[in-house]
């Protein structure tokens, strides 16, 4: 079969032989620039939801919503380029996220695929929304996922420079931006998420945790009928100058 030709201009002369092979279309979706940003994020968090990359990488604020199926599109791609898993472990809730070992590969920020835990899953999703919204929240925030926390302190134990009991590893760290006339540098927030009903002596663990970490303030989300009985526990421990206890929904 020939994949060549040449073909004659008005005046006689012959243009060159063509290779269509070279010319042809590459068949299959293409790896974009926001694709290796949809999976560097998602390796960061571990696993989301396609609303959750839609509303991180779509979103149409004149519509007030994000875009369907450009989020379709690019997800139906990323899996088809082997990049992503779809796992729907529960009927009733939406499929859920995660990179493969070839994503984890192209993202190249030091962190494996994130594996599928039934029992942390509902934490998992739920500390992916409290992020986002607190990115939106506050303008030139820096956010360090829970991942990244736990394999940077694992390098710090693996060197010497941590002890293994020592401090806590927040859900999150954020560094903010700090306002006001003169304003200097960045104010770290660590982000706490409580879905399950801790006692008291779990609590007080972990209040007196960070007080080996180097951070300006925590922010504590609680569900709404344990909020009054969390932020007593940190008056009672002098700890509510730092530790902000703030409402969760879900």
């Amino acid at each position: 079969m020939h994949t060549s030709s040449e073909s004659e201009e008005p005046d006689g002369t012959q243009r060159p032989a063509v290779d269509r092979r070279t010319t042809r279309r590459a068949s299959g979706p293409q790896l974009t620039e926001r694709d290796a940003e949809i999976i560097r994020w998602m390796t960061r968090h571990g696993v989301v939801t396609s609303e959750l990359v839609g509303r991180r990488f779509f979103w149409h604020s004149a519509l007030n919503d994000y875009g369907k199926w450009a989020t379709y599109r690019r997800v139906r791609a990323l899996r088809e380029l082997g990049l992503i898993l779809t796992d729907k472990p529960y009927a009733d809730q939406p499929a859920v996220l995660r990179v493969t070992r070839e994503g984890a590969r192209i993202a190249d920020i030091g962190l494996r695929p994130a594996p599928l835990v039934l029992s942390e899953l509902p934490h998992s999703l739920a500390l992916v929304w409290l992020t986002e919204y607190l990115l939106a929240e506050h303008a030139g925030a820096e956010l360090t996922t829970e991942r990244e926390l736990r394999a940077q302190r694992y390098r710090e134990r693996r060197d010497g420079a941590r002890k293994t009991e020592q401090g806590r590893a927040p859900d999150a760290l954020l560094r903010l931006p700090t306002k006001g006339a003169g304003a200097q540098g960045v104010m770290t927030v660590a982000v706490e998420l409580d879905l399950a009903r801790k006692d008291r002596r779990a609590m007080e663990r972990m209040v007196r945790q960070y007080d080996h970490e180097a951070v300006d303030r925590i922010w504590w989300y609680v569900a709404p009928k344990r909020l009054e009985r969390t932020r007593a526990l940190v008056r009672d421990l002098c700890a509510d100058g730092r530790i902000e206890v703030r409402e969760w929904r879900g």
